[in-house]
């Protein structure tokens, strides 16, 4: 797969076009890209997939953007993963921002990507203010040459499947759920930084993660997961959190820390980039009156980690 940041840069061809944000790339978006594949395959056109690096609402309502469930370099892997020839990831900037629906139909899709076959899903929305809808591009179309493809939303257990489903999810910590809808664990990825080493000081080192910016992970609590360093996978239990023992009960803060303890690992973590899926939610958060308690408890999710059975463990040979 090719990726392309400019549209002056894709090289002339007529195209099966698949457009969204797919942030998470979950069922309901590997839908509407393997159909724009299969359907450049049976019309002998070039497979391609639009795309934008962030959420638009970063630059249209900043205060209301949502976390991203996969940063760039995560989305472009899953999308390659699903066989198009071409991923243009075109900057969500004020020009294109204010562009009309029909402007975008003619300039981007028609005339720069030379679309023969657009394919979005049923509640795709473009241009200017989001006038543009699945019903307008297929009017821009049959004006433009392009035939348009409407897939319908996917669903599972009686809900439509969303990147605000599986955010609302997370939150709660229903990893399995997020787990069934994606296909595929929720993850959270970054380098080790250095912390107040206060697990080392109790005798359980974690690792400080500075997870990539805007992006989500689950809520407060201390989760099973899988950890990758450097080529090799980890058992890990791993606390989401404020550290509520080391806070007076009425002191405020919004710092949330990602830790995580590597079942197993023994050598230095920093500096070095772990990603980290989460598999269980063990816990909520608690605060702790003694740390000696505290200890104990962390021990116990130490050992709730080790004794799990699960098919993601299995799969990497934990």
């Amino acid at each position: 797969m090719r990726v392309y940041t400019d549209l002056r840069a894709l090289p002339e061809a007529a195209r099966s076009v698949a457009i969204g944000t797919f942030d998470g790339v979950h069922a309901g978006h590997q839908k509407v890209i393997t159909t724009a594949v299969e359907e450049a395959r049976s019309r002998e056109l070039r497979s391609a997939v639009l795309t934008f690096p962030g959420h638009p609402l970063s630059l249209l309502d900043p205060s209301h953007k949502p976390r991203l469930l996969t940063p760039l370099g995560t989305k472009i892997r899953l999308v390659s993963a699903l066989g198009p020839d071409e991923l243009l990831v075109l900057e969500f900037d004020r020009a294109l921002a204010g562009m009309s629906s029909q402007r975008f139909c003619r300039d981007v899709l028609r005339t720069a990507m030379g679309a023969k076959l657009v394919v979005v899903g049923a509640n795709f929305t473009y241009g200017a203010g989001a006038q543009g809808t699945a019903d307008t591009l297929r009017g821009c179309g049959e004006q433009l040459g392009f035939e348009v493809v409407v897939v319908p939303l996917v669903s599972g257990d009686g809900r439509t499947i969303s990147s605000t489903l599986i955010r609302g999810l997370l939150a709660k910590g229903a990893l399995e759920e997020v787990r069934a809808v994606l296909g595929r664990p929720p993850s959270a990825a970054g380098r080790v930084v250095h912390g107040l080493q206060r697990g080392r000081s109790l005798g359980v080192p974690t690792a400080n993660l500075h997870v990539e910016a805007d992006t989500i992970f689950p809520g407060r609590g201390v989760y099973a997961a899988r950890a990758l360093v450097d080529g090799h996978w980890y058992r890990a239990a791993v606390n989401v959190g404020e550290n509520p023992t080391f806070h007076y009960p009425d002191e405020e803060t919004t710092v949330v820390h990602v830790e995580a303890f590597l079942l197993g690992f023994a050598g230095d973590l920093y500096d070095h980039r772990i990603k980290v899926d989460f598999l269980h939610r063990i816990r909520g958060e608690l605060r702790f009156d003694q740390v000696s308690d505290l200890v104990a408890q962390m021990e116990r999710d130490i050992l709730a980690t080790a004794g799990l059975a699960d098919p993601e463990f299995t799969a990497v040979d934990l």
